[in-house]
Parts: structure tokens; C-alpha cells; sequence
């Protein structure tokens, strides 16, 4: 294949953590699972660098042994699980016992195979869970792109709703349009914001247009459309039109005409909004109220200076709107379109 062609995801070598103190076992199975060009394989020589290594990818499969070191593998797979909900787990073993089976099977394992076993059957099981992984991120892992004008317009406006959605293991994007220069030193609020970002677990893009001249065309259309086209989002969450500052409302038209083709596009209550902004759906944010408020605290530079960003304020708000949809806490959306949420 040439070398500028890229592979389709699904031809791409499946990321497999193994979690196996044998040293024999583990340069066997590795040997086995990179021939062919089928996997790229991480060994962990026990229970704690199995887990250390669960957060640094996507993975498509982990096969872990049970009887190790630094832990039981049985445990495992509920952390990973717990990690990486659509990953599947394949248990290998040495004890031949029909409780490791009824326990593995408790603890949530999609396979097992007891030592030693054959490589025709041993690879014939990895294929099968590796694709049912991918068949379970790709159907129900969502991408979600948030456009604010400013730092901090989206951790106010929606950032409970993305906190959900990194819960939920969803990807989550935010883009900024403005370093914001002219509420404060746009070195210090972009540190802000990266901040911030990192607190929701969001991937930030901050450009650089320039702060209350935010144009609602041109700049602002490409450099939605060009986030789109690299994060390709489920869900995309805006500025609402129903707004008193110029820059809000342009960036809502930008977002209209770069958003066109996504399924799922809502607009968020700022601060400035005004009385015609009419939700139509309510997110339950209540559990999720402590990492918003952690959020927009990362603004320091602007905390002490913007009354609505008082905590107590941001709490009530949210009250506020939960009464409508029998929450505790919730964030209000306009809802531009709703397709397969």
C-alpha cells in the first residue's frame, strides 16, 4: 500500500494490552498476535502495569491472566471495564476451575481460554472480541464539538453536558474562536482555558480571531467547518441567537452554516442572553455540577471580576432549570436539531 494512502480504520492493527507474568507466555502470544501485522501489542508483567497502561489508549482488546502479581485478573477486568467500557476482555488461564469461569463470566469477561491452548483457536477469539469492540465504540461512542466565542463561554454555558459526556467516554472537543484580549491578558486566559478544558477532559482548539469582532462569516465559517471535518462530531453545542453580545450571536451564524450537515446541533444559555432563548431539552447535570463549577474556577483572572461567574449563581441557575425536567441541576439547550441522540 502506498505509504500516502491511509488505512481504513478497520484494516488498522488492533491495539491489544496483554497482562501476563510469565515471560514465556507473554513473547509467545506477542509473537503470535504481530505476525501478519494483526495487532500492536503492549506487555504488562502484572497487575499494576496493566493498570497504568489502561488510560494511555483506545484499546481493542485486553487479555490478562488471573493468578499474577500486584493484583488478581479477575479484579482487572472490572477497572478495565470500568476505564473502557466497550474494550473486551479475554481471560487466560492455567487453572483448569469451573469457579474462574463462573467468576470471570460474573466479573463481566467476553471470552476465556484455559492454558495451554492452540494459536488457531487463541487468534480466532481475539479477532472476534478485537471487532466486537470496534463494532461497540464505533456505534455508540458520540464526538461532540462545543464553539464558543470566548474562554469560558462554553464551560458556563454547557459545561456540565460535556462532563456527562466524558463520563460517558464520549470525545469531546471544545472550540474557542478568541483568546478573549479584550476581558483580560489573552496569554493568561488561554492558559485558562487549557485548564479548564483539561478539568472536562475536552481536547481544546483555541484560535485567534479578534475578541468583539468575531466575524459571523468568513475566519469563523472555516474555522468551524475545518473542526468538523477533523472531528466529524455527533453533537455540536453553540451559542444561541437570542444573545446581547455581538460576538455570541455571530458565532451562532457561523456555526448555522458550518454546522448544516450535522445531526444534532443546540444552542446554550450565556449570561448574556436574553428572554427569548427557549430551551427544548434539559441535561441532567446534577452529578456534575462540581466539575463545571471546577471549570470555570480555572478562569481565576475573571472570577473575581465577572459576577456571574459566582458559584452560588451558577448552582441557582442550574436549579433553576432542573425544576422544568424534575432534575436537581440542569442545563437548558435550544435544540436547532435533534437526530439519534
Amino acid at each position: 500500500m502506498p505509504p500516502s494512502i491511509t488505512r481504513p480504520f478497520q484494516s488498522r492493527p488492533f491495539q491489544i494490552l496483554v497482562v501476563e507474568d510469565s515471560p514465556e507466555y507473554a513473547l509467545i502470544v506477542r509473537q503470535w498476535l504481530e505476525e501478519g501485522d494483526l495487532a500492536q501489542v503492549t506487555l504488562a508483567s502484572d497487575a499494576m502495569q496493566g493498570r497504568a497502561a489502561f488510560p494511555t489508549r483506545d484499546w481493542d482488546l485486553v487479555i490478562t491472566d488471573i493468578e499474577m502479581p500486584g493484583g488478581n485478573g479477575l479484579e482487572l477486568i472490572q477497572e478495565v471495564k470500568a476505564a473502557h467500557r466497550w474494550t473486551c476482555v479475554l481471560v487466560m488461564t492455567g487453572v483448569v476451575n469451573a469457579e474462574y469461569a463462573r467468576t470471570a463470566v460474573q466479573n463481566d469477561a467476553d471470552g476465556m481460554l484455559f492454558k495451554p491452548f492452540a494459536k488457531e483457536v487463541f487468534l480466532e477469539q481475539v479477532r472476534k472480541l478485537a471487532q466486537l469492540t470496534r463494532q461497540r465504540r464505533q456505534k455508540e461512542r458520540r464526538s461532540v464539538l462545543a464553539v464558543g466565542a470566548h474562554p469560558d463561554d462554553v464551560e458556563i454555558g454547557c459545561g456540565g453536558t460535556l462532563s456527562m459526556h466524558a463520563a460517558r467516554q464520549d470525545e469531546v472537543t471544545i472550540l474557542t474562536l478568541s483568546h478573549g484580549a479584550q476581558g483580560g491578558d489573552a496569554r493568561i486566559r488561554a492558559r485558562e482555558a487549557h485548564a479548564a478544558a483539561e478539568l472536562l477532559q475536552a481536547r481544546l482548539i483555541l484560535a485567534d480571531l479578534h475578541d468583539t469582532m468575531v466575524p459571523e462569516g468568513g475566519a469563523s465559517i472555516e474555522l468551524i467547518e475545518e473542526a468538523i471535518a477533523q472531528i466529524q462530531p455527533t453533537d455540536l453545542y453553540t451559542h444561541s441567537q437570542h444573545d446581547t453580545h455581538q460576538d455570541h450571536r455571530n458565532t451562532y451564524r457561523a456555526t448555522m452554516v458550518a454546522a448544516r450537515s450535522i445531526a444534532n446541533v443546540y444552542c446554550y444559555q450565556p449570561p448574556s442572553a436574553t428572554v427569548e432563548f427557549r430551551p427544548g431539552l434539559f441535561i441532567d447535570i446534577s452529578d456534575h455540577m462540581q466539575r463545571k463549577l471546577q471549570a470555570i474556577e480555572a478562569y481565576s483572572s475573571q472570577t473575581a471580576l465577572r459576577a456571574y461567574l459566582a458559584p452560588d449563581l451558577i448552582v441557582a441557575t442550574a436549579r433553576y432549570w432542573g425544576r422544568f425536567a424534575g432534575y436537581v441541576m440542569a442545563e437548558p439547550l435550544e435544540v436547532i436539531r435533534q437526530r439519534g441522540r
